[in-house]
Parts: C-alpha cells; structure tokens; sequence
C-alpha cells in the first residue's frame, strides 16, 4: 500500500513538473526570439532542474513540439466549435482565442524559417485555421461557384486571422471591443452585407 502510494506520488510530481515546463515554456516563446530562448531559461522559470527540462522534451525543438501539443486543445477550447457564421459571435470566439494565444501564435509563424518544429506548428496552425473558418461559413461558402468559393474563403481566412487582429490590437491600438467590432464589419462585408464593396463574385447575382 505504501508503494503504491508512493509510485502515485511520484507520478504526481512528474505531471507536475511537466506541466510547469510547458507552461514556461509557452510564456518564454511569447516573450522572446527562439534563439534567445534556452533550456535553462525554462528550467528557472518552471523551477525545476535543467536536466528534469532535458528528459522531457530533449531538445528546443522537441520543447516546440511539446509546447505546441499542450496548447492546440487550449485554443481549440478558447476558439470553440465552427457551429455558427454570425459574425458577431464568430469576432467574440477570435477575441477569445487571440487575447490568450495570439502573441505565441505571431512568434511561431513569424519564426518558423529558425527552426523545424516552429515551421510545423506554423503550418498545422495554417490548416486548423483555414479549416476551422471554411467549417464556420460553410453554408454561406457552399452557394457560391468553386472560384467565387475559393475567393472567398481566401478573403474570411484572412480577415479572421491572427495577423489581422494584431495589427488592430498592437499597431493601431484599437481596444478588444473595438477590435472585435472592426473584424465583425469585416467579416459582414465579406459575406456581401448591404452596401460592400468586398462582397466579391456571388452567384446569387448577375451585374
């Protein structure tokens, strides 16, 4: 009974001591270049010994990888289902997942020629988006012809993406509130709200 509980402890303080490296390590990727980023340097922020940092991730790389699986479930529960195109609610699940995760998300791609694993995680955060927003519009995408389909969803991909929200919020300094409502006007506007200029080729229409 005592060696049980004992192996249950230990177990315990693994999970534990991984969980304090993946979050430092994910706190370090947004608040520094990846070459300025050690093992070390996670190893004091999580407050456990370099080699404990070692044996569960290896290298930078595999600290990315790492990092990287610990946060997709994250920003998929922030961002939440594509179950609904309104562009209002649609801004309020981008503001969600791009308040807590945006900054990482920005280092990672902006990085991704330094490393592999950056370019990885690049690339399958690409294709998540991508495909989280044609499954968010897939009606208003489904009525329109392949091309005007492809423009389309070229331009919600763009508009919903993390760049985007970046350059309000950091460049421009807009408020979240703010922030929100531009990418909701932008996102009406593409799906041919009155008035818009971006609505783009609908085969509803014939000019």
């Amino acid at each position: 009974m005592t060696r049980t509980y004992q192996q249950r402890r230990r177990a315990e303080s693994a999970d534990a001591n991984t969980e304090r490296i993946l979050a430092a390590g994910a706190e370090l990727f947004g608040e520094r270049p990846f070459d300025q980023i050690t093992l070390a340097a996670v190893a004091e922020r999580a407050e456990v010994g370099v080699q404990t940092v070692i044996r569960r991730v290896g290298t930078k790389d595999g600290l990315v990888r790492a990092v990287n699986a610990w946060l997709v479930p994250q920003i998929e529960g922030a961002r939440g289902e594509p179950d609904v195109s309104d562009p209002a609610v649609v801004a309020e699940r981008l503001a969600r997942q791009y308040e807590r995760w945006g900054q990482v998300t920005d280092r990672a791609i902006r990085q991704q020629d330094v490393s592999p694993a950056l370019a990885e995680a690049a690339a399958a955060g690409r294709q998540a988006h991508r495909a989280w927003t044609a499954a968010a519009f897939a009606a208003e995408l489904d009525r329109r012809p392949p091309a005007a389909r492809h423009d389309l969803l070229g331009r919600l991909t763009a508009v919903c993406g993390v760049e985007l929200w970046l350059v309000l919020r950091n460049d421009e300094g807009l408020s979240v509130e703010a922030t929100r409502a531009a990418v909701a006007d932008l996102i009406a506007a593409c799906l041919g709200g009155p008035g818009s200029s971006l609505a783009g080729p609908d085969s509803s229409t014939t000019p």
